[in-house]
């Protein structure tokens, strides 16, 4: 049975109404975007040029049909200077979670590693998160929650910088003026940060890289890694991680073949069902004779959706930069580990299912998420106990705007939309929008990429 941690977190019941704003305005817009921007592009894509490229960006093949990007949308450029802040110490904060997560006891109480993983969490030694991911939702008064972070293998950066590149010559054609390039937008970017990082690393520039995915996976940025990294003369080979063996020197092959560095495009959970299969792999990323982006624990910590009940939490405030605590810890929705909330809070996430959103820690591409407000009261109360049992992430239930410029469809009013960061060591590579009639913005579901100008 899962114990209940029975005093409240600050002296008071866990109240998510006292750190939550008024409940949201139903169908805004978020003023961050440049919505007379987005109309010139609709123009432009209306052009027989614009057309033709707007369906040759295939985002990804879904079910065996391909699925296009949407048009691409621009940033105000008042906001660049906030989201470049809140990237940076939002990435220290998270490597200081990493690092902190091996000595603080409580730390490892809250954000919990699956037993299969955690002898070799608890092995390694890396902390350093280099690539990830923050998806943030726009609010009613302008600002950004965070959603979620990605710091695993996160995708659609490298695909969002083709699209940018691809788009820009048409647009500044038309005489629409467009910031800065972003570092994805380099047509080798995917292979470039790859192998200066792991030359940093292992103080050997990459001859061969192996791109790792579990067999029968679709990754739709792989391929853009492949052809990146083949333009810069690398060598590229690609498996499955149970493919890799341990040779008697202490290194790794493949096929015989002794390999060093990679790229890992494994989900955690699937990490998961390969089980012993998937030792060699995880020995190797663990002592370091395979470089992999994010190693070990930046993997299962950094990823790890309860980072987000660390970050919202007043007890873990100490483990931060002061100024970094203060820059983050707005836009970080009310979050806990649902097995560490005192009774009176769990009675109300079970009453108030609509305000209320349950994840799996270590899930991707939209599963294991459940948003209370499309249960029943049944069903969500048998969420709760599945989440209570297992250790879930529960969050304040937030809204999304809609996006205008994509209009209206005969089953209903414009999509809702995100807005995704990547960066490269704190410092922003990529960003991309993902608009859905669905609560879900995910473009493994029903979700549509956009690329973004900042």
């Amino acid at each position: 049975m899962t114990s209940i941690d029975t005093t409240a977190n600050d002296g008071v019941s866990d109240d998510p109404t006292r750190s939550t704003p008024a409940a949201p305005t139903a169908g805004y817009t978020w003023s961050g975007l440049d919505q007379d921007f987005a109309g010139q592009v609709a123009a432009v894509a209306a052009t027989p040029q614009g057309g033709e490229l707007a369906h040759s960006l295939v985002a990804e093949v879904t079910l065996g049909r391909p699925r296009t990007l949407g048009l691409p949308l621009l940033l105000r450029p008042d906001r660049r200077r906030e989201l470049d802040e809140l990237v940076a110490a939002y990435h220290r904060m998270i490597e200081t979670i990493t690092a902190a997560w091996e000595h603080d006891a409580e730390l490892r109480a809250v954000l919990t590693v699956p037993a299969a993983l955690l002898p070799h969490v608890t092995a390694a030694r890396d902390t350093q998160v280099h690539l990830l991911r923050l998806d943030l939702l726009p609010q009613p008064d302008g600002t950004l929650r965070v959603l979620e972070t990605n710091a695993n293998c996160p995708g659609g950066l490298p695909n969002a910088g083709q699209a940018r590149a691809a788009w820009r010559p048409l647009l500044t054609g038309y005489g629409i003026a467009l910031p800065a390039p972003l570092p994805a937008d380099d047509p080798v970017w995917a292979g470039r940060w790859l192998t200066e990082l792991a030359e940093q690393h292992t103080g050997t520039r990459p001859e061969t890289v192996v791109l790792f995915q579990p067999r029968d996976s679709y990754r739709r940025d792989v391929p853009v890694y492949d052809a990146a990294l083949t333009a810069l003369g690398i060598r590229v080979l690609h498996a499955d991680p149970r493919e890799l063996r341990t040779d008697p020197h202490g290194g790794v092959t493949l096929h015989g073949e002794p390999v060093r560095h990679a790229y890992a495009k494994v989900g955690i959970q699937a990490l998961l069902r390969m089980g012993d299969e998937a030792e060699p792999f995880l020995r190797a990323v663990r002592e370091g004779t395979l470089f992999v982006q994010n190693g070990l624990r930046g993997r299962l910590i950094g990823d790890n959706k309860l980072c987000l009940a660390v970050l919202s939490d007043p007890r873990f405030a100490h483990l931060f930069d002061p100024a970094d605590h203060r820059r983050v810890h707005p836009a970080i929705p009310w979050s806990r580990n649902i097995a560490h909330c005192d009774p009176a809070t769990l009675r109300r996430i079970t009453r108030d299912r609509t305000g209320h959103v349950l994840k799996r820690p270590l899930d991707t591409r939209g599963n294991g998420v459940v948003i209370g407000k499309e249960t029943t009261d049944t069903t969500w109360e048998a969420a709760v106990g599945q989440a209570l049992a297992e250790g879930w992430l529960v969050q304040e239930y937030l809204s999304s705007p809609h996006l205008p410029t994509t209009g209206a469809t005969a089953d209903g009013p414009a999509p809702r939309h995100d807005i995704a960061l990547g960066a490269v060591n704190g410092r922003i590579a990529s960003a991309f929008a993902r608009t859905s009639h669905e609560e879900r913005h995910n473009a493994a579901l029903s979700a549509v990429p956009h690329p973004v100008y900042l």
